[in-house]
């Protein structure tokens, strides 16, 4: 193992990291927020008893909140690390509403913003409204990281809305009649364009490096058509799914734009400001490679997971009725602000079968249950595809890539080393053979954490936690990773 590990030389000032997000291992020592709307969706008796969500709670989390000293202190020493990628929760920073902080907005001749001018007064304003304990406690991780060495990938929405914003529970009863729809209304856009100029202001002098948003096409797809992923607010219909993507991909070019006013420090070689978004490409392949329907059927789920959001935000190709052509009326390049780099979160293959079409005019498919070399959530490992999606991203789009997730759930811990040395192969191979710019990898995830609608039953942490005294325990990767992460910083 040491000398494949010493054949790998990866780019001077490469990243090596874990990535984390903030809802997901906060809680469970120190100030519970309860102000989320992932936090009353993973409450709520019906979801609970409908099997929507496992019934886990956040609040029996990781506890970074009050343990992140030891944690981060494993990610620098015993991983060997030099970055570390984690998220802020919207709620936190602002519980209440920021609805009456005066802002400019201008539409486009369509109705679509396309720019938030957010002034100094209103700057103070928000600086007024913050909750102040979650700002310093935010600003002693990020000096943590800085103390430690750890370059700091911020992502400013991995997910939870606050309550103020998104009602998931009256969205999922009755979204029509709903008042707080989060993505489905513009004005969420706007709010989004505050909390970013605000985040990229307090903590510019700690972070340089940002993705606007975490993985958009698993916010509207999970949430607006697949019920079944339990996640909010667990609606089925096509025209809200293209509704709350558009918003989003709007919604990074502005945040983008804030980032790029706001901080005016640089603290790296990456600074003042490199904001990219992170996307989840993953790789899609007919079931029947000679069935026709199976082929077309594998083709249409490749452009709408991989594709199509990533055109929005990079080209401003609004394909909006989702027919592979771009009309004249679809193109907006206005609403392409900006992109300096494309997270990649792979994580599996997913074989595709034609099926019966559930929406007018779209092509009928299903995802073939993974049967062999599958982790514990049922995706099948295939280490190949990451370097296929990375020469995919690059080739499209010319940007540079970081691979931002990319991890195992594996109670047994019979799967993590290997899964972790493969995948690294197969970056290597995309920047020495193929050319491929990859500037970092970031492994998901530091700790076991709160998996979303699945709790805390699902395992992919390179450190396992007991929840009941939040001890952590290293996985047999821990010194694998750390064998890579050194052998390519020296």
């Amino acid at each position: 193992m040491v000398f494949i590990l010493d054949a790998m030389k990866f780019p001077e000032g490469f990243l090596w990291g874990t990535a984390t997000a903030a809802f997901q291992i906060e809680m469970g020592r120190g100030e519970v927020d309860p102000n989320s709307d992932w936090y009353v969706w993973a409450h709520d008796e019906d979801n609970i008893r409908n099997g929507l969500v496992s019934g886990d709670l956040p609040e029996n989390g990781p506890g970074f909140w009050e343990l992140y000293p030891e944690d981060l202190k494993r990610a620098k020493e015993k991983l060997g690390n030099n970055a570390f990628r984690m998220s802020i929760d919207w709620s936190r920073i602002f519980p209440d509403p920021t609805w009456d902080v005066p802002v400019e907005v201008t539409f486009d001749p369509d109705g679509n913003i396309c720019h938030v001018e957010v002034s100094e007064e209103s700057m103070r304003l928000l600086e007024r409204r913050a909750h102040q304990s979650s700002v310093q406690r935010y600003r002693e991780i990020l000096e943590e990281c800085r103390r430690l060495g750890l370059t700091v990938l911020l992502t400013l929405y991995h997910w939870p809305l606050p309550l103020w914003i998104h009602d998931p529970i009256a969205c999922r009863d009755d979204v029509f009649h709903a008042t707080r729809r989060g993505w489905i209304d513009q004005s969420t856009v706007i709010e989004f364009s505050k909390y970013a100029a605000f985040i990229a202001k307090t903590f510019g002098d700690l972070v340089d490096v940002y993705a606007t948003i975490n993985e958009p096409m698993v916010v509207s797809g999970a949430g607006y058509l697949n019920k079944k992923s339990g996640f909010p607010p667990g609606l089925e219909n096509i025209d809200l799914f293209i509704r709350v993507s558009k918003n989003l991909a709007i919604a990074h070019g502005i945040a983008y734009e804030q980032v790029k006013r706001w901080d005016r420090v640089s603290s790296s070689n990456y600074g003042p400001a490199y904001v990219g978004i992170v996307h989840c490409p993953q790789y899609y392949e007919p079931y029947d490679k000679d069935s026709k329907d199976d082929v077309e059927a594998a083709s249409f789920v490749e452009y709408i997971q991989n594709e199509w959001f990533l055109n929005m935000v990079l080209k401003g190709d609004f394909d909006l009725n989702i027919d592979r052509i771009i009309d004249r009326d679809e193109q907006r390049p206005n609403l392409a602000k900006g992109c300096d780099f494309i997270g990649i979160n792979y994580y599996m293959r997913n074989r595709i079968k034609a099926a019966e079409s559930k929406i007018p005019g779209f092509p009928g498919f299903e995802i073939v249950p993974c049967t062999e070399n599958c982790t514990d959530m049922g995706w099948e490992i295939y280490p190949w595809g990451l370097r296929y999606e990375l020469n995919w991203a690059y080739k499209l789009y010319r940007r540079p890539l970081m691979v931002t997730e990319n991890g195992i759930a594996d109670a047994k811990d019979e799967k993590r080393s290997d899964f972790l040395l493969s995948h690294i192969r197969e970056i290597y191979k995309a920047i020495t053979e193929d050319g491929v710019p990859v500037k970092g990898y970031f492994h998901w995830s530091l700790i076991d954490n709160f998996e979303w609608a699945r709790g805390f039953k699902m395992k992919f942490g390179l450190y396992k936690v007991n929840y009941e005294t939040k001890e952590r325990t290293p996985t047999k990767a821990v010194q694998v990773y750390k064998q890579i992460a050194t052998a390519s910083l020296h």
